[in-house]
């Protein structure tokens, strides 16, 4: 009986907190809505102006010349604007989708993100987005290449098939990010699987990180397609105005951040990208759980100088023996 009535209790908590993450959800929602509505431009740092400034098939060929450094007969002609879905089972609360993703008319498969907060194991997001986007990549790349081959396979198409049953499309991952990134010195970072002489594997796997943090170009200084677009990206957020510099694609990409000229749904789909996900609310609960456990340590260390007995640290830190243990033996060797 006791056990039905506390399953009751923690329903009923469950359910009130659940009641008032909603109303507070709701209230931040409401309060990040009208701070949106004071400023000129959407901030592009965040996932819904993000796509709104650079999903579109102009600018991103005029992003990515600029990106990968491109000039004359080179340049990126054109792009094709793909389906932000992986089709692969993702360890996450939010659907695996990336940010953009798209083809350019001379075969790399391309993924844009912009990452305003640092996750955990950043390094280690990154070679695993990439992983699922490159076999995303490569069985769309397997339709376009054998979809006309015929039920009855003739010998030639079927070493055809085997020939290239493993050659993967060339996949680069770029990602903007509004924080410090510290295995790089510079604003921009091009990573590449290499060995320990610095030989690169392949070609067709590449990183390309830029850190925000570190862009400090004024207007004066900018003079490239990367250049624009990353000042743009940076300051949007916070201008009273922008400058076009004389680009009709970019004047048009401004104009689509521009918060007067944002519908409803961009507007609610830029509140919600603000407002705490899922993901972050587990990033917050990570850090409260870290602190009370350092906090626990710090406790067992105390009474462990005092020699107080083992049972009563861990009845009173709820530490686990073996953990108390590795801290007398840390202070035991000094």
């Amino acid at each position: 009986m006791a056990n039905e009535n506390n399953a009751e209790m923690t329903k009923s908590d469950n359910i009130k907190n659940e009641i008032i993450l909603g109303d507070a959800r709701e209230f931040c929602e409401q309060q990040k809505l009208e701070e949106i509505k004071s400023k000129k431009y959407l901030d592009p740092l965040y996932d819904a102006a993000f796509k709104a400034f650079l999903n579109d098939e102009q600018a991103l060929v005029s992003f990515l010349n600029g990106v990968f450094r491109l000039e004359g007969d080179n340049r990126i002609k054109s792009v094709t604007v793909k389906n932000t879905e992986i089709n692969i089972i993702f360890p996450q609360v939010k659907t695996f989708r990336l940010d953009i993703r798209a083809k350019t008319a001379n075969g790399l498969s391309v993924n844009i993100e912009m990452q305003k907060a640092k996750p955990l194991h950043f390094v280690d997001r990154v070679l695993l987005q990439h992983s699922a986007f490159l076999l995303q990549s490569k069985y769309e790349w397997n339709q376009e290449v054998f979809s006309g081959a015929s039920a009855n396979l003739s010998d030639e198409e079927r070493a055809e098939r085997e020939s290239r049953r493993y050659e993967i499309p060339p996949t680069y991952a770029i990602w903007i990010c509004d924080f410090a990134i510290q295995q790089q010195d510079g604003y921009r970072g091009d990573w590449a699987i290499r060995n320990e002489k610095g030989l690169t594997i392949s070609d067709k796997v590449k990183y390309i990180i830029y850190d925000l943090t570190r862009f400090d170009k004024a207007e004066s200084q900018i003079k490239t397609d990367e250049e624009r677009w990353l000042f743009l990206l940076k300051h949007a957020g916070s201008a009273l105005s922008l400058p076009d510099f004389g680009d009709e694609i970019i004047a048009k990409a401004i104009r689509r951040i521009l918060v007067n000229n944002a519908s409803d749904t961009l507007l609610i789909e830029q509140v919600k990208s603000m407002v705490l996900t899922e993901e972050e609310l587990d990033y917050l609960a990570w850090i409260k759980m870290k602190g009370v456990k350092e906090k626990a340590r710090e406790i067992a260390t105390k009474m462990l100088l005092k020699d107080k007995p083992l049972a009563e640290i861990v009845e009173f830190t709820g530490l686990p023996e073996s953990e108390v243990l590795e801290i007398k033996a840390t202070l035991d060797r000094k």
